[in-house]
């Protein structure tokens, strides 16, 4: 726990050492650039135009609009990971699986993220003597509402749901997905905490409410790809694969057994002989 304040402190530095720039600096820099070629401000132009538009779906149906841009780029980064592979065919019911998954939670933080922002708002990491000094109000809220996602939701919501549906939806039977979230559960979680609480933390900190599950299943698209090659398939906990593994154990468990007993047999041959 300590470490990982100490992670989202180290961010908020550096995010704050970079918030020194002004605005005006900025524009002053992006003055240089009054002298590009025109298509290439059409194109920009365009690109402007399109995002306003998305911000208008958004704004006016925000939860259809955050689960489809979810399940779409959920279904991209699957896609990239099984480009992996390129002996095995594209699984369809995979990447379905990751969609319907990416929608339900994109769902759950719509509404939870609310909940989140408006009961840490820096009250708790405000109190230690070390961390309340060196921190403005609004980075702490942003570290508190991080932990409370990545300690709360995620152990205790996203990876219960994710192994449950995704098995379902690919066929994998209750113990299946059981052994699967055993194996998986440890090692995606340590990578979970890698990967999201520095973009969390900028997500609190620095997007605006509208724009922050979008903002999120951008990065999902990099996360949902280390997902699905950590473990995105289930084919390798079907009931088939299941009774090869256990035909395998009970073989190599017979193979140790038959060589004790022949190590046991040829080492009372010299003792035999001293009768």
């Amino acid at each position: 726990m300590t470490g990982i304040v100490r992670v989202i402190a180290s961010i908020a530095l550096l995010v704050q050492t970079a918030s020194s720039f002004s605005l005006p600096d900025l524009v002053a820099a992006g003055s240089h650039l009054s002298h590009v070629a025109p298509h290439v401000v059409a194109k920009t132009t365009n690109h402007f135009d399109l995002l306003q538009s998305y911000k208008q779906v958004l704004s006016s149906h925000p939860l259809p609009t955050k689960m489809m841009t979810g399940a779409t780029l959920a279904v991209c980064g699957d896609s990239i990971a099984q480009s992996k592979d390129e002996k095995a065919a594209y699984d369809k019911r995979r990447a379905a699986s990751f969609a319907a998954f990416d929608m339900a939670y994109r769902a759950v933080q719509h509404f939870s993220f609310p909940l989140i922002v408006a009961a840490c708002h820096g009250q708790f990491l405000g109190s230690l003597p070390i961390i309340g000094i060196n921190f403005d109000p609004s980075q702490l809220g942003a570290m508190e509402q991080t932990l409370a996602s990545q300690l709360g939701i995620v152990p205790f919501f996203y990876y219960p749901v994710f192994f449950s549906l995704t098995g379902a939806i690919q066929g994998l039977s209750v113990s299946g997905s059981i052994t699967r979230a055993q194996e998986n559960f440890l090692p995606l979680m340590k990578r979970n905490l890698m990967f999201w609480i520095p973009v969390q933390f900028v997500q609190f900190g620095y997007i605006q409410e509208d724009l922050q599950i979008p903002f999120l299943s951008i990065c999902g698209l990099a996360w949902t790809f280390i997902l699905s090659v950590a473990a995105g398939s289930a084919k390798s906990y079907t009931p088939e694969k299941e009774m090869e593994k256990n035909i395998i154990n009970a073989s190599s468990k017979d193979e140790i057994y038959q060589k004790d007993g022949e190590d046991k047999s040829t080492s009372s041959v010299p003792a035999l002989a001293q009768r």
